[in-house]
C-alpha cells in the first residue's frame, strides 16, 4: 500500500546537510534535499531534458503493516512522457547493505508502475559533476535582453545535426556565455551533458521527440534497480 507522506523532511542538524532548492521557473513548489548527496542529485535533475516534476519524500510504502514499518522514498520524478521514477539516494556502501529491503520496495513499487533507481556518490560526483553544475547555476538569475534569447532559439534551430558546442552556438547568436548559460540554468535549452561549460554541447529542440525513462536512465547512467546498465541508448 501507498500512501500520502506527512513526513516533516527539514529539521536543523549539526551532522548533515539540509536545505530547500527554489526553482520557480521549474516548478513553484521548492524541492527539499536532506544531504549533500541529494543536493547534488537535485541540482543534476534541474538540468536534465524530460524532467517535469520532482517530490521529495512524496508517499510511504508499507512493508509490513502488522509491524507498522514503512519506507518513505527519497524523491519522486515525473517525466516528460508521464512516466514516473523513484530515486534513492544513498552511498554506494549503504545501498549494498540494504539490498534485500530495496528488491522488495522494488517488487511494490513496480506493481504500481513506478520505476525505482538509486544514485549514489560514484555516479553524482564523478568527472566533477557537482562543480560544473553548480557553476551553470549561477547563472539561473542572470537576465537576457528577450531579443538576444529569441536570436539564440532561432540560430539553434538553424544548426544541423542534434547537438552544437557551446562555444559555436555563442558565436552564431553573437551573444555572451553568461547568456547561453541563464538559458540553460533556466531550461530554455537543453545540454547533452554536465560538462566543463568550455566543453558544453547544447541539444536541437526536435518536434515530436518525448524524453522519457530511456533518456533520464542514460543521461544521469542510472539503472533500473536490478539491472546492470542504463535501460538503452537515448532517445
Amino acid at each position: 500500500m501507498i500512501v500520502n507522506s506527512t513526513r516533516q523532511v527539514i529539521t536543523r542538524s549539526p551532522h548533515r546537510t539540509v536545505g530547500m532548492i527554489n526553482s520557480p521557473y521549474f516548478q513553484s513548489k521548492p524541492i527539499v534535499y536532506e544531504s549533500q548527496l541529494e543536493r547534488a542529485f537535485v541540482q543534476l535533475c534541474l538540468l536534465c531534458p524530460g524532467v517535469r516534476r520532482i517530490v521529495a519524500q512524496p508517499f510511504k510504502v508499507n512493508l509490513d503493516p502488522a509491524k507498522k514499518r514503512h519506507y518513505t522514498p527519497d524523491y519522486l520524478v515525473e517525466l516528460e512522457d508521464g512516466s514516473f521514477v523513484v530515486i534513492e539516494v544513498k552511498i554506494l556502501e549503504r545501498i549494498a547493505k540494504l539490498e534485500r529491503r530495496f528488491n522488495q520496495i522494488n517488487e511494490i513499487l513496480s506493481n504500481r508502475n513506478f520505476s525505482f533507481m538509486t544514485a549514489d556518490e560514484t555516479q553524482l560526483y564523478s568527472d566533477e559533476k557537482e562543480k560544473h553544475v553548480k557553476e551553470i547555476l549561477r547563472y539561473v538569475n542572470w537576465q537576457v535582453d528577450a531579443q538576444v534569447q529569441k536570436t539564440i532559439l532561432n540560430k539553434l534551430q538553424e544548426i544541423e545535426g542534434k547537438a552544437v558546442s557551446f562555444t559555436h552556438l555563442q558565436t552564431q547568436a553573437q551573444c555572451s556565455a553568461e547568456d547561453l548559460l541563464h538559458l540553460i540554468a533556466t531550461r530554455k535549452i537543453f545540454v547533452t551533458a554536465v560538462t566543463p561549460i568550455s566543453e558544453l554541447f547544447i541539444t536541437k529542440p526536435i518536434s515530436g521527440v518525448t524524453h522519457g525513462l530511456n533518456y533520464f536512465s542514460t543521461w544521469f547512467n542510472f539503472a533500473l534497480w536490478g539491472a546492470d546498465l542504463p535501460v538503452s541508448p537515448a532517445t
